[in-house]
């Protein structure tokens, strides 16, 4: 387990909290190891793992059952800190999107189960979110509005076992298009993809402390303030502690009374608040 208060390079600092960077090739991974100063760990020989004192980066290799083994793998060797930030970087193809865009991802789907999930968003990014489609084969008929990988749909399902949703993020450049078929990408190429958009994920793994900060918080935004409101039991209070920070990682501001006239009781507060969370999440 790692603790530490370093200050990473891109000005990015970390307190008391382990990232988890898992690519699915060398070449994607290449940037990054020189990016945060990592080394590799010599004693793991089941995956290319490289790691720093708040950084680990997992090579799985192509494909969900490669991605799913890998992150599993690195949580067992290192017993990570709870509610750690997990991202997966990496290239994708679209249909039309330009070569070199980069994207987070709020919805991604898994082509061969079905299954959905819906990543948290974050806000304040220079990039636009969209959706993503996971398959277990390559893409190259570019007949999808979505972006399309061959690990996301894993990694987030793993992920998921060892942190909080709100942590878990997905970040993908545009390697391949109807224009540029992917179906012969030069490593040196992807490679310079991930080391273009390093900056964006200095932002993004601030942005992800920030809202880790709230996630860990033994304190929720305003609670002090509502607890003086209305009365609440021990249990009615512990709810409300997870959904004031709920609230405040989903909009990135704290509940106001502005709006909560109508309430009178902490049961009411509490259902108007996990009404509000509700909306929230079937707006995203």
């Amino acid at each position: 387990m790692l603790h530490f208060c370093n200050k990473l390079k891109g000005g990015l600092i970390i307190l008391a909290m382990n990232i988890f960077l898992a690519v699915a090739l060398p070449c994607e991974a290449k940037p990054l190891v020189a990016h945060f100063g990592l080394k590799k760990d010599t004693t793991v020989r089941a995956f290319a793992m490289y790691r720093n004192e708040a950084v680990y980066l997992t090579v799985t290799g192509p494909g969900k059952s490669a991605m799913a083994a890998g992150l599993a793998y690195t949580q067992a060797v290192s017993a990570g800190l709870e509610n750690a930030l997990f991202v997966n970087v990496g290239v994708a193809g679209h249909r039309t999107h330009d070569i070199g865009s980069a994207w987070t991802i709020n919805k991604i789907s898994d082509a061969d189960t079905g299954r959905n999930h819906y990543p948290m968003p974050i806000y304040g990014l220079p990039c636009a979110a969209t959706s993503l489609l996971t398959s277990s084969k390559p893409q190259f008929d570019y007949n999808h509005e979505h972006l399309c990988d061959m690990e996301a749909s894993a990694f987030f399902e793993t992920a998921a076992r060892f942190s909080t949703g709100e942590l878990i993020q997905c970040l993908k450049i545009v390697s391949d298009n109807r224009s540029e078929p992917g179906h012969n990408l030069d490593p040196k190429v992807i490679e310079k993809l991930i080391r273009d958009n390093i900056g964006l994920l200095d932002l993004l793994l601030d942005k992800l402390k920030e809202r880790a900060t709230l996630v860990n918080s033994p304190e929720a935004p305003n609670f002090e303030y509502w607890i003086r409101q209305y009365r609440f039991t021990v249990s009615e209070q512990n709810r409300l502690k997870n959904l004031l920070s709920r609230f405040s990682v989903l909009t990135g501001k704290s509940l106001e009374s502005t709006g909560l006239e109508m309430v009178k009781s902490g049961k009411d507060l509490l259902a108007a608040l996990e009404g509000q969370l509700d909306k929230i999440k079937y707006e995203l």
